[in-house]
């Protein structure tokens, strides 16, 4: 589990997601669920609404694949949540780089 600290705990709770990444839960994941992504730079970009959803957006699980966590936006690390890193070699901003939330499950 790791604490990522780009997304305060009232916009985590908006979006009812978890605060701490628990790769057993992440493990049970299936096609069609739903997690939030943050870019792990999102501090930076000032410039944006911190709610732009080139910033912050809920995704859609498609397979989780061994290791990998396969969405609609990218793979994924089951592991730790982050992006696994293909660089696209620009030099400017760029949504290549994030990090997913778990969101709560209905009891």
């Amino acid at each position: 589990m790791r604490p990522y600290r780009n997304i305060s705990d009232s916009e985590l709770e908006s979006f009812d997601a978890l605060r701490e990444w628990d790769s057993q839960k992440a493990s049970s994941l299936i096609s069609g669920s739903s997690v939030l992504w943050v870019h792990s730079t999102r501090e930076k970009f000032n410039r944006l609404d911190p709610m732009d959803s080139s910033l912050v957006k809920t995704i859609t699980i498609e397979r989780v694949q061994g290791d990998v966590i396969k969405t609609n936006f990218g793979s994924y690390s089951l592991q730790t949540g982050k992006n696994i890193y293909y660089s696209c070699g620009c030099k400017k901003f760029c949504d290549c780089y994030g990090q997913l939330y778990l969101i709560k499950l209905p009891l």
